[in-house]
């Protein structure tokens, strides 16, 4: 084989990545390869590389069609889950997005130990394995390319052949593809000058308990920016749970807290909902820069993608883009970028570039933007496979883009006209008196605390973590919250003024108690709108005081200060958060 030509039977292709891209492009690859008489050996490299588990999968018309197409056997019971649309949520203003009846599913292996994605991959990989791939378990350190030996074969020797360093072994390939997620996995150690897609961070999250009324209208849910850094958040609901991404510049895990306790306040999610797990991720925003070179190609997420677009329909088509490209382009790197970028890409890539873009334009359009989901859709209709954004077949990318921009100067030029009225929350559970919510990580603070304050009459209810303390607010608001500062996921400084910002919590009463008595952390919690700052060891007779405004006997024994008995021992610094 001669370095400029097409892959020929008996070439050598190694797949670095066996998730999702990976499976896809190896059936993909196998399935053309044996459609045009070519035998290939291709495996692949799935030791280190994993996908995350934690997302369902969506699967479009075009999804399902691909797979049945790679021979993949979709089992019976993964059409489960549909959905009915897509509820497009900003600033009290609602628009649903509908689904043709069949149109979008569900796959979710929750909580049986699978994701969506796993079981897709399992399919894939079947289906790549009974046509011949072989995966191996071994995690890649780096890939070379080596000078042939003077006595190897002519084939070899004119393909300069890449060699695949893994764990401590070398095999030699004709061409190597990169199928990885987002994120410098390789880096350099792929290829000098390789650069990921560009990423941004987001924090992914599984809830228990589920969405009202998913049993009779399903519906996936998209709040844009329901926080300052927070561009916005993804609701799918699963078959017995609902999975959850937000995503933006600053995100973090204490904002997609703080916006679950909202989306429940407002409705969105069932009432006493469990978190039970929390993680950090890396979100594709845009397409990446460097797709391509001598005998190496990238596909799937670490080459291009946008956080509007949760289908698989880009992934797949880039599979099957790249598995042409090799066996048209072969080694040749102006061949192959030829057939991969100018000729496959091109419309995916600029998809994926105006679907990054609308987010910045969403924000911007507040109120406006769900009409504009709205408009987008009416207007630019997609006719082909790559034009969906949402898992739909429409709107297009670019047509939300235009509609988004338009939507957004109209809101700014607006703004300047007219006095800022905020919405009202669809759900506005009561106040319950005298209840009394405790929140600090330390057990013997919490257990004073409680007994204290039910000395007065007061319910108390005490939380070891912010996280249930979640679950409680949203459907027994209390009339008053005593915040630690540290906790285990939200600073409890950011938590007080999530509480504070909120219209149905503005006015719910916040304590803040902390062993860093300090004039800036004093002065932190008045600023996020806590009532007092109340220094640890807690004084009881100041907090009954703040909290029922009488002042206490001087003539009555003073009371001891609140503290865990083993700080007599070895300091109070020692239990100070």
């Amino acid at each position: 084989m001669s370095g400029t030509s097409k892959l020929a039977s008996g070439s050598r292709v190694a797949i670095v990545g066996g998730g999702i891209a990976g499976a896809g492009l190896a059936a993909s690859l196998l399935f053309n390869g044996r459609a045009r008489g070519v035998a290939l050996d291709v495996r692949v490299y799935a030791g280190g590389t994993e996908e995350r588990t934690a997302p369902p999968a969506l699967l479009t018309p075009e999804c399902r069609s691909r797979l049945a197409a790679l021979g993949c056997r979709i089992p019976p019971e993964w059409r489960a889950h549909e959905l009915r649309g897509v509820e497009i949520i900003s600033q009290g203003e609602r628009e649903l997005l509908p689904c043709a009846a069949g149109g979008l599913w569900v796959v979710d292996g929750w909580p049986k130990g699978e994701g969506g994605l796993d079981m897709v991959r399992h399919v894939l990989s079947t289906a790549a394995s009974a046509q011949g791939a072989r995966f191996v378990n071994r995690h890649v350190e780096r890939v070379e390319r080596q000078a042939p030996a003077p006595d190897a074969p002519t084939a070899v020797r004119n393909a300069g052949p890449l060699v695949v360093r893994a764990q401590g072994s070398g095999e030699r390939f004709h061409a190597v593809a990169l199928a990885a997620g987002a994120g410098p996995l390789l880096g350099d150690a792929f290829f000098k000058g390789f650069k990921p897609a560009p990423s941004m961070p987001a924090v992914q999250a599984r809830i228990q308990g589920g969405m009202p009324g998913r049993e009779l209208a399903p519906v996936a849910r998209l709040w844009v920016s329901p926080l300052p850094s927070v561009d916005a958040l993804f609701l799918i609901p699963g078959a017995s749970s609902v999975y959850a991404l937000a995503f933006g510049a600053a995100v973090t895990p204490a904002d997609l807290c703080q916006v679950l306790m909202m989306a429940a306040r407002d409705g969105l999610l069932e009432e006493g909902f469990e978190v039970t797990t929390l993680e950090t991720t890396r979100l594709p925003f845009g397409p990446g820069r460097t797709l391509v070179a001598p005998g190496q190609l990238v596909v799937g997420p670490a080459a291009f993608g946008h956080p509007l677009q949760v289908g698989l329909s880009e992934t797949l088509a880039s599979c099957s883009r790249a598995a042409v490209a090799l066996l048209d382009g072969g080694l040749d790197a102006p061949s192959l970028e030829r057939r991969y970028v100018r000729d496959g890409l091109g419309e995916l890539m600029e998809d994926a570039a105006a679907g990054a873009r609308s987010i910045a334009w969403l924000r911007r359009a507040g109120r406006r933007a769900p009409a504009a989901f709205v408009s987008a859709r009416a207007k630019h209709a997609s006719a082909g496979v790559y034009g969906g954004v949402l898992g739909l077949s429409s709107p297009t990318p670019l047509g939300l883009l235009s509609a988004a921009r338009w939507s957004g100067v109209r809101e700014v030029v607006g703004s300047w006209l007219r006095t800022p009225i905020e919405p009202v929350p669809t759900v506005i559970p009561e106040v319950e008196p005298d209840l009394y919510y405790v929140v600090d990580d330390d057990a013997d603070t919490r257990e004073a605390l409680t007994l204290l304050l039910e000395s007065t009459g007061a319910r108390v209810v005490a939380f070891a973590d912010e996280l249930a303390l979640f679950c409680a607010v949203a459907r027994r608001p209390p009339t008053a919250i005593l915040l630690d500062v540290v906790l285990h996921w939200v600073d409890g400084l950011r938590l007080c003024e999530g509480l504070k910002q909120h219209p149905l919590t503005r006015d719910t009463r916040v304590l803040v108690m902390s062993g860093l008595n300090r004039p800036h952390v004093r002065q932190r919690a008045l600023d996020a709108g806590a009532e007092a700052f109340l220094p640890k060891p807690v004084n009881p007779d100041r907090l009954l005081c703040q909290l029922t405004g009488r002042v206490p006997d001087p003539l009555a024994a003073p009371r001891d200060v609140l503290r865990p008995a083993a700080v007599e021992t070895f300091g109070e610094d020692r239990f100070a958060s």
